[in-house]
């Protein structure tokens, strides 16, 4: 299995960035080993940079301390699954005991796919998107959790959530796009479909242009908030 990959981050219009972003590979001897995860700070509460990093920094040490051993070991999907579960229950407890000496509310989205051996695993809570790029095309694997109330499922200090967990088998050339709602909510998904085809991309340089590209059309259509992709093409 070959990877290319690449990350935009921007600010976009705010003071600062409350979106984290990561992405770690692993060759292992099992195979190559994927991170990929975005998550974004919720507005309108405090502290949402800290939030989405805390987050970012608790999964990807559960990546290399658990995960990784896991798959090494053959353990199949369901540990892996528990895995990531406790590791979001104790973010979660974690937060709330944040917020609660502080005497705040913060929060946070997550999106992030785990890929090994031409297998993925994602795991989704809020607004933030993951999607499957094949040829041209952009298919969304994750629902928005999203409403006019503001965010059903999220990381923070609320109640704990069960997230959204989706297997699948990569087969042929295909890419994964995970954005935080500023990168996509004003990016036009035909165009995004050919900028991000897997066929035409070669090589890491063109990722990174070809998402900065995204980025400048979102900001050029009148997007204010933070906007924080990464993209990575497996075959």
């Amino acid at each position: 299995m070959k990877i290319i990959s690449g990350i935009y981050w921007e600010k976009g219009k705010r003071l600062y960035n409350q979106d984290s972003v990561t992405l770690q590979q692993v060759m292992t001897g099992r195979g190559r080993v994927l991170l990929v995860a975005v998550s974004d700070g919720i507005g309108g509460l405090e502290n949402g940079e800290i939030a989405s990093g805390y987050i970012l920094e608790r999964i990807v040490h559960t990546f290399y301390h658990q995960l990784l051993q896991l798959i090494y070991k053959r353990k199949g999907k369901i540990p892996l699954k528990k895995c990531m579960i406790r590791c979001f229950y104790g973010i979660n407890q974690d937060l709330n005991r944040y917020a609660r000496d502080r005497e705040i509310r913060l929060g946070a989205t997550v999106s992030l796919v785990l890929i090994w051996k031409r297998r993925y695993m994602l795991f989704h809570l809020g607004d933030s998107c993951i999607y499957l790029c094949r040829r041209q095309k952009l298919k969304q694997l994750t629902k928005d959790h999203g409403s006019s109330k503001g965010l059903a499922k999220c990381l923070g200090s609320f109640g704990f959530q069960y997230p959204d967990i989706r297997f699948g088998h990569i087969v042929g050339e295909c890419g994964f796009l995970l954005c935080t709602d500023g990168f996509y909510k004003k990016m036009d998904i035909t165009m995004a479909g050919e900028v991000l085809c897997p066929v035409d991309i070669k090589e890491e340089l063109q990722v990174s242009r070809r998402l900065k590209t995204l980025g400048e059309s979102v900001l050029k259509a009148g997007e204010k908030d933070n906007c924080s992709a990464v993209y990575v093409k497996v075959w």
